[in-house]
C-alpha cells in the first residue's frame, strides 16, 4: 500500500490517487495537449487523469449522446495514451442538470453511455452532481425521499452494473461552506455517506469550493461524515471564475501530513493548459513526500517556541499544522518544490510547440444553480458580508469578460465542432411523435438489449428541448502536429532566451488566489508610499534632501520592475514553445496596462503637482494598504472570487480613477504584439509631435493635410494649441519605438481655461492669423483664422456644473497595433485629473465629427443634456 487506509476500518484502499482532473468552466483542452500532459504526469508520479470539461457538450449538457466512430477513435486514443502512460483515466460524467432519476429510460441511457466508453478500453468512471439545483422534480420526489438518496441510488446501480470498477462520486454539497445546514448535521451528506457503497470514492473540495488550507481536523470530520476518506478535488489552482487571474505558484496549504486522512488528490487547474506545468509538477513533489501515508503526531512534537516562531517567520509559513505550527523536517517545501518546477519548466520553454490555430473565446457561461462566480456588489464597508470587487460598468467591452464561455464544444472531434457539425446535433423529427433523437448515428458498440434506450427525453427535460444550433458554435482548435519531445529527456538549454529570474519574476504576480508574493507588494506598498509622500516634491527646496532622495529612489525601483516585466514579456515572442507564450501573454499584457498606467501616475506625481492636501483624497476605501480588507484576503475566509481581478485590480485600485476603472478592463489581443508602448506627461519637447498627429486627425479622425495645405498649424492652434501652452501639467501622451504617436490633453477646468484664453492665447492668435479681408467662400484655415477675431464661445453651464474638466484625445492608428492604447491614455490624464479633485470630464466636437462622436461614446462619454442650444458644437461628458 502506497497511501492511506480506511479510516473506520482499516481495510486497504489500493493506490493513492494523484492526478488531474480537468473539471472547469471554459474550453476543453484538446486531444494533444492531453496526451502531452500524460507525459508531464507520469514524469511527475502521478497516476490519474479525469475527464470532466464542464463545457463539452456529451459531459454534461448532453450526457445522453453517444459518442460517433471519430470521438470514439480520439477517445479511445486517449485511454490508450493514458495508459501507455502508467495513468488511469477516469471517465466522468456530469447527468445532474436534467436527468430524472425515476425515468428508466434516463437511468438505461446512462448505463450505455457508460457501457460505450468501458468498450473503448476505459476501466474507471465518475458521477458528477455538481454545481446543479438540488431540487428534485416533481416526478422524483415521488419515487425518493430526496436529492441525497436518488443520486445514491443511481450511482450504486450503475456501479454494480458496470461490475464494480473504479469509480468516484461528486456531491452536490462538496465543500464545508455548501453544507446544509452544516458538516456534521446535513441530512444530505450523512445519507451520501452511510447509503452509498464504500469502494466508491467521495470527492471533496474542502472548507470552501476553493480552499486556501485543508487541515487534518477537518478531514477527520469530513471522513466521519462521509464514512470513508475523501478524494480531494483541488481548486487551489482553478482560474475559470476569474477572467484576470491565472495561477503559477507551488501546490500549497495542505501540509503532507494530511495525506493519511485522504484517499487522494486531484487538482483542477488553470483553463490554460500551458500554464499548468508548476501546478502539476509541484502536486507530484507534494505526493512523493509523505507516499507511505505515515501519520504524525505533529500537534505534540512541534509545539510553538521561539525558535519555531522566527522559522515560521522566515519561511512564510509554507509548511504548518492545524494550528499553523511549522512542521520541521518536512521533504516537502512549497519554496523549495517551486524553485525546482522552474528550472524543468524553462526547459519547456525551450521545446518547439505551437498553440491551437484558433480558440473560441465568448462571454462567461450562463448562470446555472450554484455555479462558481456569482456577481460581486461593491460594499460600503466591511461590516457587510463581503469584499468590493473591481466591479465593470456599462462601458466596460463585454468581451473582457473572458476565457469561459457560452458556447459548448466537443473536444473529442479536431477541430473542435458545433453538434451542427457532429451527429450529436439535436434534431426533431417533424414528422412523427416520437421523441428527440440526440445521436441519429451513435457509435453501436453496445449491446442491443437497451438500444432502444437512447429515445429517452421526456417532457421534463428542458435544456436539450430549448437547445438550438446557435447555442453551440464551431470551433477551430486544429494544433500543431510537431513531435513532442519526452519530458524525462534532459537537454542542454540553448542561449538562455528567458532566465529563471525572469521566470520567476513573472510568476510572483500570478501566484495563488490567497497569497501575494513580495515582490508584487513591495510594488503596492511603493505606490502607496509615492502617493502619501508626493508633497515633498513641489516642496522639495524645504524639506529632507534624504527623503526626497528616498521618494525617487522608490519611484525609479517600481519602474524598473514594470521595465523587466516588460523585458520577460518580449522575450515571449522568441521562445520555441509558442504555446506557452500563447497562454500566458494575455495575462501578462492586461498586466502591464495597468503597471504602465501606474508608471505614467508616479511620473506625473514626479511633476510636484500635489500638496499634502490634496494628497489624502486619493486613498479609496478599499485597497492593499486597508488593513481589514488585507487581513480578510489572506484569512481566506472568502471565495477568491470576492477579490475579482488579482493584483491587476488591487493596483488599479490604488490610482485615484474612482468610476473609470472600466478603462483598464480590455479585451486581449489574440497574439503576442511586437510593439511596446510608454505613456508619460507631455514635455514642451513634444508639442511638434503632438501638433503633427492633431493635424493627421483634425478632419473626424483622418488626415487633415491637404484640408490645410498653407496653413497646417491654424487647427492644431485651434483645437489643443491652448490646452498644451496653458495646462501642460494635465497633459499625457503615448510613445512607440517612432516617438509619440498619441496624445491626451486635459484642463482642469474648463470655465478658467477659458478665461485664461482670453487673456493669454487668442491675442497671440490674432497676432499670429491675421482677420481674413473677405468674408465669404473662406477656406478652411481663413474659417478658423476667423474665429481667433469672434467671440470665444462659451462652454453651457450644463456641461461645466456636472464636467469640470475638458480633454481631447487623438492617436495615429496606423502605428496602433495594441488597440487598448486610447483606452490606457485617457485612463492616465483621467487618473492626473481625479486627482487634483475632478469629479468629471467632457469633450467638445463638431457635429460633423461622426467617427469621433463614436469614438469616445466607446471610450465611455455620453451626450450632456441641456447642452444641444449651439448648432454647430456636441458636448459629451463622463464621471470619474
Amino acid at each position: 500500500m502506497t497511501g492511506s487506509t480506511e479510516i473506520l476500518d482499516n481495510k486497504p484502499i489500493g493506490k493513492f490517487v494523484c492526478g488531474v482532473v480537468e473539471g472547469f468552466y471554459g474550453i476543453p483542452w484538446t486531444t494533444e495537449q492531453r496526451k502531452l500532459m500524460f507525459q508531464w504526469m507520469n514524469a511527475m508520479g502521478m497516476t490519474t487523469y479525469m475527464y470532466a470539461p464542464k463545457d463539452d457538450a456529451k459531459h454534461r449538457a448532453f450526457w445522453r449522446d453517444l459518442y460517433s466512430v471519430e470521438e470514439a477513435d480520439n477517445l479511445t486514443g486517449l485511454i490508450e495514451a493514458a495508459t501507455e502512460n502508467n495513468i488511469t483515466f477516469v471517465y466522468a460524467i456530469s447527468p445532474g442538470l436534467d436527468i430524472s432519476f425515476s425515468s428508466s429510460k434516463d437511468v438505461q441511457c446512462l448505463k450505455r453511455k457508460l457501457e460505450q466508453v468501458a468498450a473503448f478500453g476505459c476501466n474507471s468512471f465518475a458521477l458528477l452532481f455538481d454545481d446543479i439545483d438540488p431540487e428534485l422534480s416533481i416526478s422524483d420526489k415521488s419515487a425518493f425521499q430526496s436529492s441525497a438518496c436518488a443520486q445514491v441510488s443511481i450511482t450504486n446501480e450503475v456501479f454494480e452494473h458496470l461490475g464494480q470498477p473504479e469509480f468516484y462520486f461528486c456531491p452536490t454539497e462538496y465543500c464545508t461552506s455548501r453544507a446544509v445546514p452544516n458538516l456534521a448535521s446535513s441530512g444530505y451528506l450523512n445519507t451520501v455517506g452511510s447509503k452509498l457503497l464504500n469502494d466508491i470514492h467521495i470527492l471533496w473540495t474542502g472548507s470552501k469550493v476553493i480552499s486556501k488550507k485543508i487541515t487534518i481536523k477537518e478531514l477527520e470530520e469530513v471522513g466521519s461524515v462521509l464514512r470513508r476518506p475523501p478524494v480531494i478535488w483541488d481548486n487551489i489552482h482553478a482560474n475559470d471564475y476569474d477572467p484576470r487571474r491565472i495561477f503559477l505558484g507551488p501546490y500549497d496549504g495542505r501540509s503532507p501530513e494530511i495525506i493519511p486522512y485522504i484517499r487522494g488528490v486531484l487538482t483542477n487547474p488553470n483553463c490554460e493548459f500551458e500554464a499548468n506545468y508548476i501546478a502539476l509538477h509541484t502536486l507530484g513533489q507534494w505526493s512523493q513526500s509523505n507516499k507511505d501515508g505515515v501519520k504524525k503526531d505533529i500537534i505534540a512534537e512541534n509545539r510553538l517556541s521561539p525558535v519555531a516562531s522566527d522559522i515560521k517567520l522566515e519561511s512564510e509559513c509554507d509548511d504548518v499544522t492545524d494550528e499553523g505550527i511549522p512542521v520541521l523536517g518536512l521533504k516537502y517545501q512549497p519554496r523549495l518544490a517551486l524553485r525546482t518546477a522552474i528550472n524543468d519548466w524553462l526547459l519547456e520553454f525551450h521545446k518547439p510547440r505551437h498553440p491551437p490555430k484558433s480558440v473560441a473565446v465568448a462571454a462567461p457561461p450562463p448562470p446555472t444553480p450554484n455555479n462558481i462566480a456569482p456577481p460581486m456588489p461593491v460594499y460600503s464597508d466591511l461590516e457587510t458580508t463581503s469584499l468590493p470587487t473591481s466591479t465593470v460598468n456599462s462601458a466596460v467591452d463585454p468581451s473582457f469578460l473572458n476565457p469561459t464561455s457560452t458556447v459548448l464544444v466537443n473536444s473529442l472531434v479536431d477541430p473542435l465542432c458545433s453538434p451542427e457539425a457532429s451527429p450529436s446535433h439535436v434534431q426533431q423529427d417533424s414528422d412523427s411523435d416520437s421523441d428527440i433523437s440526440l445521436t441519429p448515428e451513435p457509435m453501436d458498440c453496445v449491446p442491443s438489449a437497451i438500444t432502444d434506450s437512447l429515445n429517452v427525453l421526456e417532457s421534463d427535460i428542458d435544456l436539450t428541448k430549448n437547445a438550438s444550433s446557435d447555442s453551440l458554435m464551431q470551433v477551430e482548435n486544429t494544433v500543431c502536429t510537431c513531435a513532442i519531445e519526452d519530458t524525462k529527456q534532459s537537454a542542454e538549454l540553448p542561449a538562455h532566451i528567458v532566465t529563471q529570474e525572469e521566470l520567476d519574476l513573472f510568476i510572483s504576480f500570478f501566484y495563488l488566489p490567497f497569497e501575494y508574493t513580495s515582490r508584487p507588494v513591495q510594488l503596492l506598498q511603493d505606490l502607496h508610499w509615492l502617493k502619501v509622500n508626493a508633497f515633498l516634491i513641489p516642496n522639495s527646496h524645504k524639506e529632507n534632501p534624504a527623503q526626497v532622495a528616498e521618494w525617487w529612489e522608490t519611484s525609479n525601483r517600481f519602474l524598473s520592475t514594470v521595465e523587466q516585466l516588460q523585458s520577460f514579456t518580449n522575450r515571449l515572442r522568441d521562445i520555441p514553445n509558442q504555446a506557452v507564450g500563447y497562454y500566458i501573454y494575455p495575462y501578462l499584457w492586461d498586466m502591464l496596462g495597468v503597471l504602465q498606467s501606474c508608471c505614467a501616475f508616479i511620473r506625473w506625481l514626479g511633476l510636484g503637482q500635489l500638496s499634502n492636501f490634496i494628497v489624502c483624497q486619493l486613498q479609496g476605501p478599499f485597497t492593499w494598504m486597508t488593513k481589514d480588507y488585507r487581513d480578510m484576503f489572506l484569512s481566506g475566509d472568502q471565495e477568491p472570487w470576492c477579490f475579482q481581478g488579482g493584483l491587476q485590480a488591487e493596483f488599479q485600485r490604488m490610482l485615484p480613477m474612482a468610476a473609470a476603472h472600466d478603462l483598464l478592463y480590455i479585451r486581449h489581443p489574440e497574439q503576442i504584439l511586437k510593439k511596446t508602448y510608454t505613456y508619460r506627461p507631455y514635455r514642451p519637447a513634444d508639442e511638434a509631435a503632438v501638433y503633427d498627429i492633431c493635424l493627421k486627425t483634425c478632419d473626424d479622425g483622418m488626415d487633415g493635410t491637404e484640408v490645410f495645405p498653407g496653413n497646417p498649424h491654424v487647427i492644431c492652434d485651434k483645437l489643443i494649441g491652448a490646452i498644451v501652452t496653458l495646462s501642460p501639467e494635465y497633459c499625457f501622451v503615448v510613445e512607440d519605438e517612432i516617438g509619440v504617436m498619441g496624445y491626451a490633453v486635459a484642463a482642469l477646468d474648463a470655465k478658467q481655461l477659458k478665461q485664461r484664453q482670453k487673456i493669454a492665447w487668442i491675442p497671440v492668435m490674432q497676432e499670429k492669423y491675421p482677420k481674413p479681408e473677405r468674408c465669404n467662400e473662406l477656406t478652411p484655415a481663413e474659417e478658423v483664422m476667423q474665429s481667433f477675431h469672434g467671440d470665444l464661445v462659451e462652454t453651457p453651464v450644463s456641461v461645466t456644473s456636472a464636467f469640470p474638466a475638458l480633454i481631447r484625445l487623438d492617436v495615429l492608428t496606423s502605428r496602433m497595433e495594441d488597440l487598448a492604447v486610447t483606452k490606457r491614455l485617457l485612463a492616465c490624464a483621467l487618473s492626473a485629473l481625479r486627482a487634483k479633485g475632478a469629479t468629471g470630464v467632457h469633450v467638445e466636437l463638431s457635429v460633423g465629427d461622426k467617427c469621433m462622436l463614436e469614438h469616445y461614446r466607446l471610450l465611455g462619454f455620453v451626450p450632456v443634456k441641456d447642452s444641444d442650444n449651439l448648432e454647430d458644437t456636441v458636448y459629451l461628458g463622463r464621471y470619474l
